[in-house]
């Protein structure tokens, strides 16, 4: 019997803008900072600056819980890779050019970093951080690209909590998926595609995991995931996505076959 995993306690694209120590991190300290400075000033003004640089001793500590936090995480990730035998780099620009679908295409100066890329039951995959800008805010999320042999057709479904930070440009459709916790969004494809890939024993397999998307073009496969995810949560969702795409249906990649050879025809 499996055991569920649990989600990350933040929203995703939250969960990004405080490890990143966005603008939002600071809004935050001196909201509550001129609080605390008001009513020190009421109170005993003598106090202010304790409690000022209280407050921002709190703020410099949550910073180093998070790095070290973080660097735990990257130490965890590159152990259990190498004792995989899977290969650790810092960047992979040439990822980039492997996905045809938003976000990726969307953004020229995107960047991929901490990739990882390896076999993992019978399939090569990379995997690493994805880091791109809508309008002026710093935006990234996980992904796991994973080879597929057959062309598949032009999908892209996300849990609404990676939407803020993932979604293409296209607006989202509502999805039920009957036995996945939380809503999901179909924001490119078909939505009999979608509920076609998210049949019932593809559920079965997801349902133990925290949530995530994926988008799928062509050759393309990669499952958009949260940022900052442990080892044991991380080994998980790769098992996982490796389900979905066992569990594919037929109908799926003839869908697919067909799409591609229109695309084919059109050149």
């Amino acid at each position: 019997m499996s055991r569920r995993l649990a989600g990350p306690r933040l929203r995703p694209d939250l969960a990004w803008q405080v490890h990143q120590g966005a603008a939002i991190v600071y809004v935050v300290w001196f909201a509550v900072a001129v609080p605390l400075a008001v009513a020190g000033l009421l109170l005993e003004p003598r106090w202010v600056g304790w409690m000022v640089l209280a407050w921002f001793l709190v703020l410099l500590g949550f910073t180093l819980a998070l790095r070290i936090a973080d660097s735990r995480r990257r130490r965890e990730w590159a152990e259990a890779a190498g004792q995989l035998g899977w290969r650790v780099s810092a960047s992979a620009a040439e990822l980039l050019d492997r996905w045809p679908f938003p976000p990726f295409d969307a953004d020229p100066e995107a960047e991929v970093a901490d990739v990882t890329s390896g076999r993992h039951r019978g399939r090569e995959f990379w995997t690493g951080r994805f880091r791109h800008k809508v309008g002026r805010r710093e935006l990234g999320f996980d992904f796991l690209d994973l080879h597929v042999e057959r062309p598949l057709p032009p999908l892209q479904v996300l849990p609404a909590g990676l939407a803020p930070v993932a979604a293409a440009s296209f607006l989202p459709l509502p999805l039920t998926v009957e036995g996945l916790p939380g809503q999901y969004r179909l924001f490119n494809g078909r939505e009999d595609h979608a509920l076609a890939v998210l049949h019932p024993r593809a559920v079965e397999a997801l349902a133990d995991v925290p949530a995530f998307g994926f988008s799928c073009e062509g050759r393309r496969f990669v499952a958009i995931l949260p940022a900052y995810r442990d080892a044991t949560t991380a080994l998980a969702q790769l098992d996982a996505a490796c389900d979905l795409l066992d569990l594919m249906p037929e109908q799926v990649w003839r869908a697919g076959e067909q799409w591609a050879a229109t695309q084919s025809s059109a050149d």
